[in-house]
């Protein structure tokens, strides 16, 4: 995943935008590698607070989509606020970096403030 954030919406709900690029390779014998049309099923995943056995923390979403460009943005909608999101969050299919599947979740302002961190202090 390159980038995900979240806004909360007006019912206490959350809105999570994930924005990812995925590429699809085919090998030869020889271990020559030609890149190929992406058109798969693909989970995505939204999680919250860490929980015991379950190291990305709670699933809230969870979910096949359809992934047929290099460049996507998927919105899902969850109830509790968001702390990770990723692209095949469970490693399913094979990567050679699957450590960048899944991205810790930034508040969204306003329109135009996209990816911006809290940089408030907390009281202390």
């Amino acid at each position: 995943a390159e980038e995900a954030t979240v806004s909360t919406r007006p019912d206490g709900k959350f809105e999570v935008a994930l924005k990812f690029q995925s590429l699809k390779f085919r090998a030869d014998s020889l271990g020559g590698q030609q890149e190929i049309p992406m058109a798969d099923l693909v989970d995505v995943g939204v999680f919250g607070e860490k929980e015991p056995g379950n190291t990305l923390g709670k699933p809230l979403y969870l979910a096949k989509h359809w992934i047929r460009s290099k460049d996507t943005t998927i919105t899902v909608v969850v109830d509790t606020a968001p702390v990770k999101a990723g692209i095949d969050p469970y490693n399913k299919l094979i990567d050679r970096d699957p450590k960048d599947n899944v991205r810790a979740v930034v508040k969204q302002w306003a329109r135009g403030t996209e990816g911006q961190r809290d940089r408030r202090k907390e009281p202390g």
